[in-house]
């Protein structure tokens, strides 16, 4: 079997070894270059992060640094082997640039402000059918807000200028607020949070919150079937392990090597709903501004899963628990706009 699957890999176009019992049996050419020959007998912790050593999952991708280079690392099952692929991250070009934000900005602005004046007439008037247009109308000016938000995080994330604010942060504190918020606008949706009452790292509150969004849209878009949603947060000495699980259908193994990269949403009619395809590439962007990695565990027709990792920085000064106000409405129904009905888009909701 190792023989057949050792072919296998020698044709592959990216790095390839096979691992069993913890070692590396089999590495081919691109893999020996990239972690250095030989390669065949090192154990796996040698190569790669505890994260990946110790996944459980039969199929997943992360974003991890391998041999000092970015990768993308996706496994897979060759007879009774497991095959890891490694990907170097490459760059793809930036669609939009600053100029071109503030412009779709501006006019989304006057487009949500005529749509709140008309709302509220409309209101007024009690005109019901109007208020339906209105309403989405309003979803829609936020699922764009929502996307100009992204592309900022990945303009910024490629010109390696994006504004960053740590302060202390209880993170389990903000994934309660959106849980329960969730759970009111999403109520067919069983929303869990698994963890410590209170977990203070360092961070940028703004854009953690934006990852949090990200990842839950991502199941409530993708997670065809899903009735869960679970939060859990996990400390170690150094990290904090936030992982957003679903119970849906999964993620395709042709679909996994693929997820990391942006504008990757589908383009048939039935996908271009789904979104612009940067909500991962900006959460594994955000992770590595807090010193952390993204995987992705994927249990074909039960669910997956999204594990970030965040480094555990807390300043002397900052031992207490910090004051954190509560998340505003606006910012929920702009972080999941691709996910909430119209009926959130009310003007009892927008006020």
């Amino acid at each position: 079997m190792l023989t057949v699957s050792s072919r296998v890999l020698s044709l592959s176009a990216e790095a390839a070894v096979l691992v069993s019992g913890g070692k590396i049996v089999y590495a081919n050419a691109h893999a020996e270059k990239m972690l250095g020959a030989p390669c065949v007998g090192k154990a796996l912790s040698a190569v790669f992060s505890p994260e990946i050593c110790q996944s459980q999952a039969g199929t997943f991708t992360a974003d991890t640094v391998v041999a000092g280079k970015r990768c993308n690392v996706r496994t897979a099952k060759l007879e009774d082997l497991q095959a890891f692929f490694l990907s170097p991250v490459e760059i793809a070009p930036v669609l939009v640039n600053d100029a071109f934000l503030f412009s779709v900005r501006s006019a989304l602005m006057n487009l949500r402000l005529s749509a709140g004046l008309s709302q509220s007439r409309a209101e007024e008037s009690g005109d019901e059918e109007l208020r339906s247009y209105l309403r989405s109308l309003q979803r829609d000016a936020f699922r764009i807000t929502r996307l100009l938000d992204n592309a900022s995080v990945v303009r910024g994330l490629a010109a390696e200028d994006l504004a960053v604010s740590m302060e202390p942060l209880d993170l389990a504190k903000l994934c309660r607020e959106i849980t329960d918020s969730a759970s009111l606008l999403r109520p067919d949706i069983s929303f869990k949070l698994y963890g410590e009452e209170t977990l203070c790292l360092f961070a940028d509150r703004v854009l953690v919150e934006q990852m949090i969004y990200n990842l839950i849209s991502n199941c409530l878009v993708h997670a065809k079937g899903l009735s869960r949603i679970s939060i859990s947060l996990v400390p170690t000495a150094t990290q904090v392990i936030l992982s957003v699980s679903d119970d849906g259908c999964g993620i395709a193994e042709d679909v996994m090597g693929h997820v990391f990269e942006r504008y990757r949403a589908g383009f048939s009619l039935g996908e271009m709903g789904d979104g612009a395809g940067l909500g991962l590439s900006v959460v594994r962007g955000i992770a590595r501004l807090h010193d952390g990695t993204l995987m992705l565990e994927s249990r074909p027709g039960s669910g997956a899963s999204a594990r970030v990792s965040l480094a555990r920085k807390l300043p002397a000064t900052a031992l207490r628990t910090p004051e954190q106000e509560r998340i505003p409405e606006k910012a929920l129904l702009t972080g999941l706009a691709d996910c909430l009905p119209p009926e959130c888009y009310d003007g009892k909701y927008l006020d």
